[in-house]
C-alpha cells in the first residue's frame, strides 16, 4: 500500500459478496457505496464481511442524481443506523455531500467517524473560490479535520490542470482529494499526489464513476509507489 497516497477502492454488493482479504492487499479503505447494495445485504451481511476484511471502511450512500451508475435501493436513516453504531470509530469515514443540506446519516457531525465531505460534478469543473466557499460552509464535526474531495468534469486539459493547482493550493490549510472524471481526468487518479492529493479511488471491479481505473492498472503505472514499501517489507522480514 502507498503511504502518502492512499487508495480508496470503491465496492458494490456484487465485488464485495467475492472480495477476500488476499485481493485487497494494495488497498487502504473500502468504499461501501450503500446505494449498490440490497437492503437485506446491508442488513445481515454487511458488517461481518467488513470485519473479516480488516480494512477501515469508507461508507457513502449516493442518490440517483449524483451517480454514474444504476442505484440498487433508495435508502432511509433508519436504514443505516446499524452500521453508524458498528462502525463508529475515527479509523472508518463517512461521505458527506457538501452540495447538500441532508444527508442519510444522521447526526453525523457527533461521531467518531472521520468525515469526506464530497462535492461532485458531473458536467462542469470548479475554481479556487467556489470550493473555498463550501469548505467555509462545512458543519464543524467531532473528529476537527474533515477531509475535503471535490470531483468534477473538465472540458479540456487546461481545466484539469487549473483544478489540480487549486487543489495543490488548498491543501496548504486542508487535507484534499481531487478528482477528475472521464478519461481527461486519468491523471488526476494516478498522479494526484503530486498536486497534494491524499486519496484516490480505484475499482476492484467495474468502475463505479467516469474513469475510475482498476488497482492493478494504478500499480503498473505508479509502481515507484508498491516498489518502495516492497522493499520495506523486505528489510523487515530480513530483521
Amino acid at each position: 500500500m502507498p503511504e502518502s497516497y492512499k487508495i480508496i477502492a470503491t465496492l458494490g454488493e456484487d465485488e464485495l459478496r467475492h472480495l477476500q482479504k488476499k485481493d485487497t492487499k494494495d488497498v487502504d479503505v473500502l468504499e461501501i457505496r450503500l446505494d449498490l447494495f440490497s437492503r437485506n445485504y446491508i442488513q445481515k451481511e454487511l458488517k461481518k464481511k467488513i470485519k473479516s476484511l480488516g480494512l477501515p471502511a469508507l461508507f457513502t450512500y449516493r442518490r440517483a442524481e449524483d451517480s454514474s451508475v444504476k442505484s440498487y435501493v433508495k435508502l432511509f436513516p433508519e436504514d443505516v443506523e446499524g452500521i453508524l453504531k458498528d462502525f463508529n470509530d475515527n479509523a472508518n469515514y463517512l461521505d458527506i455531500e457538501l452540495n447538500r443540506e441532508d444527508s442519510i446519516f444522521t447526526n453525523y457531525e457527533n461521531l467518531n467517524f472521520r468525515i469526506i465531505y464530497s462535492y461532485h460534478s458531473f458536467k462542469k469543473s470548479i475554481y479556487a473560490k467556489e470550493m473555498k466557499e463550501f469548505i467555509s460552509n462545512a458543519k464543524p464535526v467531532k473528529k476537527k479535520n474533515p477531509i475535503f474531495k471535490f470531483a468534477i468534469t473538465p472540458e479540456d486539459i487546461n481545466e484539469t490542470a487549473d483544478f489540480l493547482n487549486d487543489i495543490k493550493l488548498l491543501s496548504k490549510t486542508h487535507t484534499m482529494i481531487g478528482i477528475c472524471m472521464g478519461e481527461l481526468g486519468i491523471m488526476s487518479r494516478v498522479f494526484g499526489d503530486h498536486f497534494h492529493s491524499s486519496y484516490t479511488y480505484m475499482t476492484l471491479g467495474e468502475p463505479k464513476a467516469p474513469g475510475q481505473i482498476s488497482v492493478e492498472t494504478f500499480k503498473k503505472l505508479r509502481g515507484d509507489l508498491f516498489r518502495v514499501n516492497s522493499i520495506k517489507d523486505s528489510k523487515e522480514e530480513e530483521l
